[in-house]
């Protein structure tokens, strides 16, 4: 079980559970070291930092929603079933995908056919940082609270709420294509779309 820190501040992120993507699948042809910490601000939503091991990043789209999985990107999916909801891939989960420009691609829906966009409106609430270095990049942003309650209909974010995360590296471009996850996927085809291979989370 992934556990989810209350903070006061993200100045407090360095004391919140780091996470390792590490499960690289389906024939990648790259496996760069991943770690990240997500914690829980209240009123404010879910602070991820995410580190990626990686020299020149492939870095191609700018805008939102652009389909930064074919650069080189990190992501956060979150799954929050329904009161008494079964966990299966047609539960309520979230997207959050990124590049190392800062390109964001949201989206939230029940499974992976049909999904609606954030509302651009959030988008200065998620403050997407990048920081781009010689060996490696970085990235930062927040999820937000009011995103989570106003769209994705979750009622309560506390130590009984039920949700699920995995945390994802990947390049749908050929010559470097490469599909690492934090919990492994047990799926014979790409896939990051599987709410049933999600880590059990808790806000603590």
């Amino acid at each position: 079980m992934y556990q989810i820190r209350t903070i006061r501040s993200r100045q407090e992120m360095d004391s919140c559970e780091l996470f390792h993507i590490n499960h690289y699948m389906w024939d990648s042809k790259k496996r760069p070291e991943v770690s990240g910490r997500m914690g829980y601000l209240p009123g404010e939503g879910f602070c991820v930092t995410m580190t990626c091991m990686e020299e020149n990043p492939l870095t191609t789209y700018t805008d939102y929603m652009d389909p930064v999985c074919n650069d080189s990107a990190m992501e956060v999916f979150l799954a929050f079933p329904e009161e008494g909801e079964r966990l299966s891939n047609n539960v309520m989960y979230l997207n959050f995908e990124a590049n190392s420009n800062g390109a964001l691609y949201a989206a939230y829906g029940k499974g992976r056919k049909g999904r609606s966009r954030m509302p651009e409106s959030y988008l200065p609430i998620c403050d997407v940082r990048t920081e781009v270095g010689q060996e490696s990049w970085s990235l930062s942003f927040l999820i937000p609270e009011a995103y989570l309650k106003k769209e994705c209909g979750v009622k309560t974010l506390d130590e009984n709420t039920e949700l699920y995360c995995n945390f994802y590296k990947i390049s749908e471009t050929p010559e470097i294509e490469h599909y690492g996850s934090f919990h492994l996927i047990e799926n014979p085809t790409p896939n990051f779309h599987l709410p049933i291979y999600f880590e059990r989370c808790c806000i603590v």
